[in-house]
């Protein structure tokens, strides 16, 4: 794989973007006259993952290791990540439940031995709740997780 860099670090995961962008053929108009025609043209994205060999821990261990703070920034609550391994963690959805009520998470991925920080819809202040999460593993499967904060 070319990376345009000197070399990737051998400590952590390294990710890269693959966009590709389908666009069909123009349609012939001398054969296509006075018929209906239907052209679709598709967007894909695909994060594409390096992992230099000898990593301590397990890929799937990952998500379970995420330390979760919640505090408020701009009148909103924010769940923070920290993330103390050298494996990204994408997120497939995530919830906040304080108060009785439930409340969605903007949770995306966090970065090898990163911070990140996500909105939770809806809520202003931040106030003692449980997160419940779902990463995903290698293979695209889903594995639950949850904390109390």
């Amino acid at each position: 794989m070319y990376t345009a860099t000197e070399s990737l670090p051998k400590d952590r995961e390294s990710v890269f973007w693959f966009n590709v962008l389908e666009v069909p053929p123009k349609a012939n108009t001398n054969q296509e006259e006075n018929k209906n025609l239907l052209q679709l043209a598709f967007r894909t994205r695909i994060k594409l993952f390096y992992r230099p060999t000898g990593l301590p821990g397990a890929p799937a261990e990952a998500a379970k290791q995420l330390k979760w703070q919640v505090a408020s920034e701009q009148g909103h609550a924010v769940l923070r990540a920290d993330n103390p391994t050298p494996y990204y963690v994408s997120s497939n959805s995530a919830t906040y439940t304080s108060g009785g009520k439930r409340y969605d998470v903007d949770a995306t991925m966090v970065a090898p031995f990163g911070k990140a920080a996500f909105t939770v819809k809806g809520l202003q202040n931040a106030s003692a709740g449980k997160l419940e999460f779902q990463s995903i593993n290698d293979y695209g499967g889903i594995i639950a997780g949850s904390a109390s904060l």
